[in-house]
């Protein structure tokens, strides 16, 4: 993993392979750059490329051996007076990819926050987890890994600020970078070898590791609890499906503090069942279980930033797959709560899974606050993109919540509404509800659905994470693949509610 220091200064005279600076628009150069040769150097070369510091633009100059570093990028930053955490991490996520593809071995980084309206605690935690962030590669089936070619160290220069107001915000940035490393890894594995029970192993391992309370219930459990979701969806895979409940208790002065439950959606494959998925596409159905993926990764980082909430994960790990036994169009399941459900669609699963964990954690948790992600519906990227959450819940002051610590995290959301009259659209003739509705709206009605199996009392959110997961595009700050989505919003919203 690269090694992060911060420096006093602004690195004009540090050695490396690389060396990035930040621009806004109007500025002829960086300033970050305070030495009068290379500011004049880079100042040429900028011109020369019509380089304007738009945001997401970016210059890479190799240096003619008089100055101290091999290379030079500078990032545009847009407008100073627009300058927002998400267009710092994204310069930074891709200021990171950059320095990996250049094979940059040791790499510098200058931050000015003076301009920048932020403090020198937020600018460095936002910019080194944005460019390890960015140096992410999953190639453990490449028969030539470039995984070595991330930088062994990133080196911050502050300006004035004294280094050792750095070290803690950096420690806290290493470990979310972990967990989100895991988080992305375990989307990008392929579905052959990660199923449900795979999932509840590797969690175990991962949470001794951590010290969070693991507990996997197995089919035989779920069949006592009633749990009718996940065992209809998971009926036509050979892999039982399996729950897994995370908990990272609270220290016995804080046991007053509020209780959160974080549910996530665990298809480790979708096939679409009966409704079978067409399929062009299909191979990214395997990162179905982006969700649960990200509430794994949230509950292992609370003990190393020592969160004191108490605060519980439910993985809800399940294959869907077509065979002789898979639930069909028509069938009828009971949820935990006792409500049925008629199948209009096997493709729409994974809110019958949360169904089952929403209720059993009202019911066994009774949390204060709640909160599901799954990669739900396409109807949410179809209204959003693929870059931007859909956000929906029963309590706008919580919702509100969750929105600043996604604009804290530099994770794209966007509020969406539960709209009561469009209820009727899953109201069923022989069940309590169907699972899906008809063709417009069909984020908003699978919220609703989902609403049907929280308890008004509990403050809920719900998380529609299926564009931002997991990009089949790749973007300057983000490649291919999975993106650990979700985790960064989590952990802020539960320091901030604690």
């Amino acid at each position: 993993m690269t090694l992060l220091t911060a420096l006093r200064g602004d690195l004009s005279n540090q050695k490396a392979d690389l060396i990035i600076h930040f621009q806004f628009e109007g500025e002829s150069a960086p300033s970050t750059v305070s030495h009068p040769s290379l500011r004049s150097a880079l100042a040429s070369v900028l011109k020369l490329d019509g380089f304007e510091g738009k945001s997401d633009a970016a210059v890479l100059w190799h240096s003619n051996g008089k100055h101290p570093a091999s290379r030079y990028l500078v990032m545009g930053l847009g407008e100073g007076r627009k300058l927002s955490r998400e267009t710092l991490w994204r310069a930074c996520a891709a200021a990171g990819f950059r320095a990996t593809t250049l094979k940059a071995r040791t790499t510098g980084m200058a931050l000015s926050t003076g301009n920048w309206h932020l403090s020198p605690e937020d600018a460095a935690e936002i910019a080194a987890g944005g460019f390890l962030h960015g140096c992410y590669r999953f190639d453990k089936y490449l028969s030539s890994p470039s995984r070595g070619a991330e930088p062994s160290e990133l080196v911050l220069g502050m300006g004035r600020t004294d280094p050792a107001k750095i070290r803690q915000p950096l420690e806290e940035v290493r470990v979310v970078d972990r967990v989100v490393r895991l988080a992305r890894d375990l989307v990008s594995e392929h579905p052959g070898h990660l199923h449900p029970v795979r999932m509840s192993e590797v969690a175990t391992s991962e949470a001794k590791k951590a010290g969070v309370k693991c507990r996997v219930m197995e089919e035989a459990e779920l069949e006592r609890l009633g749990m009718g979701g996940m065992l209809g969806v998971s009926r036509g895979s050979e892999h039982p499906a399996v729950m897994i409940h995370l908990h990272h208790p609270p220290r016995p002065a804080s046991r007053k503090k509020p209780r959160i439950v974080l549910v996530g959606k665990g298809v480790t494959f979708d096939t679409g069942g009966i409704s079978l998925k067409q399929p062009d596409g299909m191979e990214a159905m395997k990162a179905d279980m982006s969700g649960a993926a990200a509430v794994l990764a949230t509950l292992l980082a609370l003990p190393g930033l020592k969160v004191e909430m108490e605060v519980h994960g439910l993985l809800m790990m399940v294959e869907n797959m077509p065979d002789g036994r898979a639930i069909r169009p028509g069938d009828i399941l009971r949820i935990f709560n006792g409500k049925t459900v008629e199948i209009k669609s096997t493709d729409a699963e994974g809110r019958l899974i949360l169904a089952d964990g929403l209720s059993w954690a009202c019911k066994t948790i009774r949390p204060d606050y709640l909160v599901d992600l799954a990669t739900l519906t396409g109807a949410c990227m179809v209204a959003l993109g693929p870059g931007c959450t859909g956000v929906m819940g029963n309590n706008d002051a919580f919702v509100k919540k969750v929105l600043e610590a996604a604009g804290d995290a530099a994770e794209r959301m966007w509020q969406l509404p539960l709209l009561p009259e469009y209820r009727e659209h899953i109201q069923s003739d022989v069940a309590d509800v169907k699972n899906s509705g008809i063709r417009y709206g069909g984020a908003i009605t699978a919220g609703l659905f989902l609403q049907e199996f929280v308890k008004p009392s509990v403050a809920w959110a719900h998380l529609d994470i299926a564009g931002p997961a997991f990009f089949e595009s790749g973007y300057g700050y983000a490649p291919k693949g999975a993106t650990g989505h979700g985790v960064r919003t989590l952990l802020r919203l539960i320091r901030a509610l604690a």
